[in-house]
């Protein structure tokens, strides 16, 4: 702390500067002299004040913590402007008719105070700097196809469909389930992240994941008295984001208790960025706090260590800053040299303004204003998310011209860690369109259910639209996918399985649609059917020859389906990819013909 004591002498100083000269003038007015009293008197006075505000800039330093440089981010210099503006006023007060008194003593710490955010906004403002701000985010720009090789198919019992406020609420009620530890602490901001590893918790129940996505969030301190008391608090909790049902709090790991002392809800030398900043970083800006835990099941706290690039704008993420939750070892990464089990080096804030600034500026500022044609202006669409593929994650967004309501130019996927981005060039619509084709959906519509935020799949090949129904409770009600590019191709269903089959058979409705996955292979058997069974409109047959896989069709397409038996002899043709429940291509029942 002592580079922001310093800080604070500096800025009492400068206070001190602004003011002083008012109550030492041998040339004070008899009419001021006579206010004030002799000159003893007044120092005295400037002196208490200039104490005051030495205080005062000690609690605001202590408090929000400015990054310690000169140059660059706000902090120091809003400071400064504030205790130069305070003392000002001060000297104005007290120099009332001393012609001439505050230009000649105040005019040099005045002018640098004025002048500085001046030079500042000069050097910050993008239409000044449209040009570099378009280049902070180099885009390779490929066709959609590419998308089918950057994004893998995934399973659809995978899929996520536990969203952060549902992510939320489980954990509450895992909390609220053992009261012991529900009146001493609460629930801190649920992370979603993907993890690999084994570890044990709670009397050694064991836990492995093998690139499985879970949310997972600390027991902060219910309040100030709460920590006070309490001092560490006992684990966190871990909610799977793809069945709500999973889920764990976690106060034993591999054997010992958990003790979380550094918190965002713990007070002084506990709270995390405190510990993080007089530990040695107070020169670097932070951002992002995230709480995770590696493959071990290790907590910490995962912050984006940045600096300012362009003027006091421009943030760039340098490397994430880990700080073990129980002990507070700090460690500080480059983006290269990052641990594995971090998703998330590259703000969603930081992404989020670049991908603007990318689409805005490529001919230049005024081009982005409404005075002029915005030719070849692209917007992100509203909202981005987290795709996941691999072991990798991406932020998503649309993109769309500034003149477009709903329709997209494409989409974008950034990497999350290396800032690699990559826009794929698809005509479509926005994730906003998506929920309103989905919340139009009859039985959706009748029950009234409403889908949450979209996320993008690569389902066979065709860049898709995730999304689950919840009812008024916030609780899940069902499913739908649609194609990005095709508001006719939808599958919505209480059950996932179900819904995801009815949207491949609306694909294979579509010519232009046709699942295009590399991974999937062209096969065609002929075999004979071990099952039949019909479902909302479906039929699901099982092939002896291809065990492990279930083969699904409609009778509008294949009418002999509506004919066909156990035992029957049967040439189908389909698609393998990862998919467990395979529609067909086509189906003939080699015993008979209609």
């Amino acid at each position: 702390m002592l580079n922001y004591f310093l800080l604070s002498l500096f800025q009492a100083v400068l206070f001190a500067a602004v003011s002083c000269p008012v109550y030492a003038l041998p040339t004070l007015s008899n009419k001021r002299k006579k206010q004030f009293g002799d000159k003893e008197t007044c120092l005295v006075v400037w002196g208490v004040s200039v104490f005051i505000a030495f205080l005062l800039a000690l609690w605001i330093n202590y408090t929000y913590l400015p990054v310690l440089q000169w140059w660059g981010f706000e902090g120091v210099w809003t400071e400064t402007f504030f205790f130069s503006g305070l003392a000002l006023i001060v000297s104005f007060l007290n120099a009332a008719g001393e012609e001439g008194y505050v230009l000649k003593y105040s005019a040099i710490p005045l002018i640098i105070t004025l002048i500085a955010p001046v030079i500042a906004a000069f050097q910050s403002m993008e239409m000044f700097h449209a040009g570099k701000y378009a280049k902070r985010l180099p885009v390779e720009i490929v066709s959609d196809s590419v998308f089918n090789r950057d994004v893998a198919v995934i399973d659809v019992k995978k899929m996520i469909t536990v969203d952060a406020e549902l992510a939320q609420k489980v954990a509450e009620d895992v909390l609220g389930e053992n009261t012991g530890i529900g009146s001493k602490v609460e629930i801190g901001k649920m992370t979603i992240q993907q993890i690999s590893g084994s570890f044990t918790i709670n009397g050694n129940r064991k836990l492995t994941f093998n690139n499985d996505l879970i949310w997972v969030a600390p027991l902060e301190h219910r309040s100030f008295w709460k920590w006070c008391s309490n001092d560490v608090t006992p684990g966190y909790v871990i909610v799977d984001a793809t069945d709500v049902n999973v889920r764990y709090l976690v106060t034993e790991l591999n054997g010992k208790p958990l003790q979380l002392r550094y918190l965002e809800s713990a007070f002084f030398k506990d709270d995390i960025e405190r510990h993080i900043k007089t530990n040695g970083y107070q020169h670097k800006g932070l951002n992002d706090h995230c709480f995770e835990i590696d493959g071990n099941g290790t907590p910490f706290w995962v912050l984006s260590s940045y600096e300012q690039t362009i003027g006091f704008c421009g943030e760039e993420s340098e490397g994430p800053i880990t700080v073990n939750a129980e002990t507070g070892e700090i460690k500080h990464y480059t983006i290269e040299n990052a641990p594995a089990w971090i998703d998330r080096i590259q703000p969603q804030s930081f992404v989020e303004e670049q991908i603007r600034q990318w689409g805005e500026y490529q001919q230049g500022w005024w081009n982005s204003t409404g005075f002029s044609k915005q030719e070849n202006v692209l917007l992100p669409t509203e909202g981005t998310t987290l795709v996941y593929s691999n072991g990798k994650s991406y932020w998503y967004t649309g993109i769309q011209s500034a003149s477009a309501d709903k329709a997209t130019n494409g989409f974008m996927l950034v990497d999350t860690r290396t800032k690699a981005a990559r826009f794929y060039r698809k005509s479509g619509f926005n994730e906003e369109e998506a929920r309103n084709i989905a919340n139009g959906q009859a039985e959706a519509a009748a029950a009234r259910y409403k889908a949450s935020f979209p996320v993008l799949y690569n389902v066979r090949g065709i860049p898709t639209y995730f999304m689950t129904y919840k009812d008024e409770s916030k609780n899940i009600q069902g499913y739908c996918f649609v194609a990005s590019t095709n508001r006719q191709a939808v599958g919505c269903d209480k059950l996932k399985t179900v819904a995801i089959q009815k949207y491949l058979s609306s694909l294979q409705a579509g010519q232009h649609d046709r699942p295009l996955d590399s991974m999937v292979k062209s096969e065609t058997l002929s075999g004979t059917i071990r099952d039949i069974t019909l479902e909302e409109g479906i039929y699901y047959i099982l092939l002896q020859e291809k065990a492990g896989y279930e083969f699904t069709g409609k009778s509008i397409n294949f009418p002999e389906l509506k004919w066909s038996q156990k035992g029957n002899k049967v040439k189908v043709t389909f698609e393998l990819g990862e998919e467990k429940v395979v529609p067909l291509n086509s189906f003939d029942n080699i015993e008979f013909e209609i």
